[in-house]
């Protein structure tokens, strides 16, 4: 078996051998390399040491054999994940931005854990990478694929049935505070204040569709026709409630103002680069790619003072507009089942309840009156 990575403060320890301190003593514990459950072995290190040794020498031995009759005693990460990228990735009919998404999570697991044999992957080496590695949603979504990861692994026989999902066991850290905080109304007309003509129209077409940064840069002169949009959400593209047509006369406008940049382009939201250059995704020189996108939005943001003072993590993204408009109709008496939800492409309305949260305390109106005796 080949050795797992281990932190600097168990590198003198036998294969499996923990060590933790508590109250100035350190308390021994052994991993069982077949269900990854702990043992203690006291606090004498020799004698510790030299039980650990033995176990191994014992369970490490079957657990070669076991996964030399499977066939599995030697594959990777990297072959789990070439296999998942093969046999699975292309069956979840994904919109392109997900999978894109999908892949660069599996890109980054592979670079990291690629080396390691699937027999040698447990429970603790898996919490110590995500712990070390990643914090909040990033940690949240890499643990996620490391569990779709060894699920697939296990139902296609690449690890035994009987070691369960290691990943799956890890702490899920679902519950947190969102760091980056909503957009208000104020804050986003600061930003629009200071920012291009081409952001203003941006800011101002995801404030009023509810659409998100891809589909506001993606929508075309040609898509709007008799006051009506037609709008595919990138998200959900497979889903028949992605496809709409929005009735909105506001975007008159709008494209009135866009028009009046004199360059001849066919998206909506266009500028003239510095340079024309080609990229994935531009079938035009004045369209603007998702990253250059965010870029110049973050940039123009932060010289707002509004945003003074406040951690960069937790200053609100282009995205959150969407939030902000979903918020807005609410406010202004906007049915959530029959308006808001449809407008968002949601096939939930809980995830449309979701955008609306955290723009304002929410007051409950209660009663207190008890009457008191008094004697």
């Amino acid at each position: 078996m080949a050795p797992r990575k281990r932190l600097k403060k168990n590198k003198d320890l036998a294969d499996n051998l923990y060590g933790s301190v508590k109250n100035g003593v350190t308390y021994y514990q052994y991993r069982h390399p077949g269900t990854g459950q702990y043992h203690s072995m006291g606090t004498n290190r020799l004698e510790a040491n030299a039980a650990a040794r033995q176990l191994n020498g014992i369970l490490v031995s079957e657990r070669n054999l076991v996964a030399e009759v499977m066939g599995t005693a030697n594959e990777d990460m990297a072959h789990l994940i070439d296999r998942y990228r093969k046999d699975l990735l292309p069956t979840k009919s994904l919109a392109a931005s997900t999978e894109q998404t999908i892949k660069y999570r599996l890109n980054r697991l592979e670079r990291d854990l690629g080396k390691k044999l699937l027999e040698d992957i447990d429970v603790q080496t898996i919490a110590e990478y995500l712990d070390d590695n990643f914090q909040r949603d990033s940690y949240i979504k890499h643990r996620a694929m490391l569990v779709e990861l060894f699920r697939f692994a296990i139902n296609k026989g690449l690890c035994p049935l009987e070691m369960g999902n290691p990943a799956e066991v890890t702490y899920a850290k679902s519950e947190y505070e969102k760091a980056r905080r909503r957009l208000t109304l104020e804050q986003f007309w600061e930003i629009h204040a200071a920012a291009p003509v081409w952001i203003q129209l941006a800011m101002e077409t995801a404030l009023i569709t509810l659409q998100g940064r891809a589909e506001v840069i993606n929508m075309k002169f040609a898509d709007y026709q008799d006051k009506t949009l037609k709008v595919i959400r990138q998200k959900t593209s497979k889903h028949e409630h992605s496809h709409l047509m929005i009735h909105c006369p506001q975007l008159e406008d709008i494209i009135a103002r866009a028009r009046q940049s004199k360059i001849a382009s066919p998206y909506i939201i266009h500028r003239r680069p510095e340079r024309k250059v080609t990229a994935e995704g531009r079938d035009h020189w004045t369209k603007l790619t998702p990253n250059n996108f965010t870029a110049e939005f973050r940039k123009t943001r932060d010289k707002c003072k509004c945003f003074e003072g406040m951690p960069r993590n937790q200053r609100p993204t282009f995205h959150e507009i969407r939030a902000l408009g979903s918020w807005l109709y609410k406010k202004q008496g906007f049915d959530n089942e029959t308006y808001i939800q449809p407008l968002m492409a949601h096939a939930d309305q809980k995830m449309t309840e979701h955008y609306q949260q955290g723009h304002e305390e929410r007051w409950i109106t209660v009663a207190a009156e008890l009457t008191i005796d008094k004697r």
